[in-house]
């Protein structure tokens, strides 16, 4: 039978070929009757079929291939019943697209050898790793919240790390890293062990960006658990939050797991209100207990706050839950979803 007319060629009518009921049938109607001769039945068959090809070639323009329509038409219908001849474009299937090599996620990744220059305890299960890295690595290191591919060897699958000191500063890339069995790799590098980097990546925390410029943003809440803490140190180094009203609420179990616990004082000099939050506080801890999210809804109910929507801007790294939340808690206090930006 024809194929559907929405698969036809355009400006072609389908016609119709002969019905196998309506061809000759090899028995006649009524009992006892002669037998048809079979050569006779099949000649007959192939002209009428013959005759319908002859007329659809005709159709289509004369195409010298009598199955190419034939081809189009089950490609279009299945993906894969007839191969396409060696060199011969594939036809265009309605709702396919091309694949466009992008720089990102699945794309080649050029990596290049970068030198340990120090390797530190940071916290309870945390390192502080400095790196060499040549210009081709630091190069496109333009903002807060940008991070690198790395990996040991060539053909070993990359983890990704947030740089963790800021950019445009002098001197090795420094990464705060959460020590596992994963990154042991990593995690247990000395002096001169050399690593495989990426160039940096990401777009980072971009806080010249037009929704913050059109609002004027003039108070910044930053919000870490973890080793997301370090993008955002990242972040208050690099300046780019300078004339701003700035807290930090940074989250952790216990007060050994707070990363860079040793800078908090010199960012409160450089004017950030630090909120440490931890979740297991041990004996003879004075401060917030329990989540960042929560510390920050506290806050605001009891007229601690600072939030002034108008004029607000967020930026957040770490655990998803804690992200959701202070989304959360941001959405009933009326700032825009576009003035809140999120790394993980």
């Amino acid at each position: 039978a024809a194929p559907p007319c929405h698969l036809l060629p355009s400006g072609v009518t389908p016609l119709p070929l002969p019905h196998p009921l309506a061809m000759p049938h090899p028995w006649p109607a009524g009992l006892g009757g002669r037998r048809r001769a079979p050569v006779v039945t099949a000649l007959a068959a192939f002209a009428a079929v013959s005759a319908g090809l002859v007329a659809l070639l005709t159709a289509v323009g004369g195409s010298g291939d009598v199955f190419a329509a034939a081809r189009g038409w089950g490609t279009q219908l299945t993906g894969a019943v007839f191969r396409q001849p060696s060199g011969q474009a594939q036809p265009k299937i309605p709702g396919r697209r091309l694949r466009v090599s992008r720089r990102g996620w699945g794309d080649d990744v050029t990596f290049f050898d970068a030198s340990v220059a120090s390797n530190v305890e940071a916290g309870d299960g945390l390192r502080l790793i400095s790196i060499d890295a040549p210009p081709e690595v630091s190069g496109a290191f333009k903002r807060g919240g940008q991070f690198v591919q790395a990996k040991p060897k060539p053909d070993a699958k990359p983890s990704f790390y947030a740089i963790s000191s800021p950019p445009g500063e002098k001197g090795p890339l420094e990464f705060l890293i959460k020590e596992a069995e994963s990154n042991e790799w990593l995690t247990s590098l000395g002096r001169g062990d050399v690593t495989l980097l990426s160039e940096a990546m990401g777009r980072g925390f971009n806080v010249s960006c037009a929704s913050w410029s059109d609002a004027d943003v003039s108070q910044v809440g930053l919000y870490a658990t973890g080793t997301g803490v370090a993008p955002i140190r990242s972040v208050i180094e690099s300046g780019a939050l300078k004339g701003k009203a700035v807290r930090l609420y940074v989250g952790a179990r216990t007060e050994s797991n707070l990363g860079f616990a040793d800078r908090y004082e010199a960012w409160r000099k450089a004017g950030v209100e630090v909120v440490p939050v931890l979740s297991k506080a041990e004996g003879g801890w004075s401060g917030r207990q329990g989540y960042v999210q929560d510390a920050l809804q506290q806050d605001e109910e009891r007229g601690d706050g600072f939030v002034l929507p108008a004029r607000h801007g967020a930026l957040l790294c770490g655990q998803k839950e804690m992200v959701a939340a202070v989304r959360s808690v941001y959405e009933g206090l009326g700032v825009p979803e576009e003035m809140v930006a999120a790394v993980r």
